[in-house]
């Protein structure tokens, strides 16, 4: 429960992925990817639902044997590339609603982001109470500034690159930069009804995590990462270090 209301998270999960097939079965820690997140969200104190969305057969089954099975298959026509996440969520909670089963506010956890845990969700929601806000999106500090960062021209050459960055200052001279990183976003039911995104227009509070806990998984080189960094966190676990 969160400002006495019930808490609905979702897991969307797609069979599918172009980068690197199989994505969300990739074992990360001895694991299958899509355990970390389903486990951290049943075990979040503040969340009273999760639902895992998906269209693959194959994760139902691995859900299952970790003993989860609260899933909603999808239709045809949010399986595919073109379908949007925002679709996805609002037939989750239409679908809910159909049964009976309506909620304040929504948590979207992307099983991409295995080293969030149940702590962190709930942190995230103390969070949006403390500043009052509508919701939340995490964000990890980058490696260097933005003021270091542009892009290519199409001649490959660093003239328009050099132009708008500032590569002649150190970076400690500039405001550390941030960016999403995909692991927690909570919006009101009501207001992601209303405008369609969980990124609202204003009102998000920004959940700070660290850039070890914040690995989103899109190709090989983050799969390996997630994979060392989850077994570094297991040692301290198992040690006690």
């Amino acid at each position: 429960m969160f400002r006495e209301q019930k808490v609905l998270a979702i897991v969307p999960a797609r069979g599918g992925s172009k980068r690197l097939p199989g994505k969300n079965l990739r074992s990360v820690g001895g694991k299958p990817l899509l355990t970390w997140t389903l486990a951290a969200s049943v075990g979040a104190a503040t969340v009273d639902r999760t639902v895992l969305s998906t269209d693959d057969e194959e994760l139902v089954v691995s859900a299952a044997q970790q003993g989860f099975t609260d899933v909603l298959m999808r239709p045809a026509t949010l399986a595919s590339d073109d379908a949007t996440t925002e679709s996805v969520i609002t037939h989750v909670i239409d679908t809910l609603k159909d049964q009976g089963d309506e909620f304040g506010y929504l948590v979207l956890l992307q099983p991409t982001s295995p080293l969030r845990t149940a702590r962190h969700i709930d942190q995230a929601f103390a969070v949006v109470k403390e500043k009052n806000a509508l919701g939340a999106a995490s964000l990890c500090r980058t490696e260097h500034p933005r003021e270091w960062m542009g892009k290519l021209s199409e001649d490959g050459l660093l003239d328009s690159f050099i132009c708008e960055t500032s590569l002649q200052y150190q970076s400690q001279v500039f405001a550390p930069s941030y960016l999403v990183n995909g692991a927690i976003y909570i919006v009101s039911v009501k207001e992601f009804l209303a405008q369609k995104t969980v990124f609202l227009p204003s009102g998000m509070a920004a959940f700070v995590m660290a850039r070890e806990d914040s690995v989103d998984i899109d190709d090989a080189y983050d799969l390996r990462l997630a994979d060392w960094l989850m077994r570094q966190r297991q040692a301290v676990d198992v040690t006690g270090v």
